[in-house]
């Protein structure tokens, strides 16, 4: 089987107490069966506690939805006192993704971890993919899914080296991946009224992403030389000012970035969602 995982994701690690935010509060963290049965052979105060604070599954979380085992330094007692193979699947995966696509498995960070967007950010180039052959079991696909899979990536690949051609602009390049909305097949907005109830719909990351939305609104988007008008030519203007490049790479990392690092942010996300 080939594996394919973006320049930096052996890079990774998580930065624990570091990180200006956690991913220990406000979401249900489940308990893998493997773990359950390994934590119900741990003693002492530890056990005890995970004992009591695993209920259908998944952790009890604490007012504030705070993980149970997340310390007043916001560092992991299970990790701590037992280390990183005991974690969870989930706890000792996240923010690690992976899909497989018959004899193609892909990997990649998600980007609402801090930590795997400076990643990102830290290089201005392109982003890069690396491929390698690994022994797994492959997912079966007939004839006509792997044709059907094999022309995604050719799209795909195309429009990956379309966004990293430097030689053009920017905004030259995006109009040559999308040239025209409605004949493209896997444009996923046929309109920018859909695309506003899109980002509308998501969860807020606090104010920068209101500000963000507020002004990608139709109404309140001036062209701008950055992300706006890039469909301008092909009447899709409207679309463009809605994805306002800078103003969502502002929230990422509420600061300002160069188009290159935008490209490697684009063409990441683009990969994972193309399959969706």
């Amino acid at each position: 089987m080939k594996l394919v995982k973006p320049d930096f994701y052996d890079a990774f690690h998580c930065i624990a107490d570091r990180c200006s935010d956690t991913c220990c509060v406000g979401w249900e963290i489940d308990v893998d069966d493997f773990s359950q049965e390994c934590y119900r052979h741990v003693g002492g105060k530890l056990g005890k506690k995970l004992q009591e604070n695993i209920v259908d599954g998944h952790f009890q979380l604490l007012p504030g939805d705070r993980c149970p085992f997340l310390n007043s330094k916001n560092l992991c007692e299970i990790f701590t006192q037992l280390g990183e193979d005991s974690l969870c699947d989930i706890c000792r995966e996240h923010p690690r993704f992976v899909e497989v696509y018959g004899d193609v498995m892909e990997r990649g960070l998600g980007l609402c971890c801090e930590e795997a967007v400076r990643l990102l950010f830290s290089n201005s180039l392109p982003l890069q993919f690396v491929e390698s052959e690994i022994d797994e079991i492959e997912d079966e696909l007939n004839d006509e899914e792997k044709r059907e899979r094999d022309q995604i990536f050719e799209e795909r690949r195309k429009i990956f080296q379309t966004l990293s051609d430097e030689k053009i602009s920017f905004d030259a390049r995006i109009e040559k991946v999308f040239p025209d909305a409605k004949n493209f097949r896997f444009f996923p907005f046929p309109n920018a009224e859909n695309f506003e109830a899109f980002l509308s719909s998501l969860e807020s990351f606090g104010s920068p992403w209101e500000i963000a939305l507020k002004k990608n609104k139709p109404e309140n988007c001036k062209r701008r030389n950055f992300g706006c008008g890039i469909f301008h030519r092909s009447g899709k203007r409207e679309i463009a000012q809605l994805f306002d490049l800078q103003a969502f790479c502002e929230v990422t990392l509420q600061r300002k970035k160069t188009r290159k690092t935008f490209v490697r942010f684009f063409l990441l996300e683009f990969s994972a969602a193309f399959f969706k």
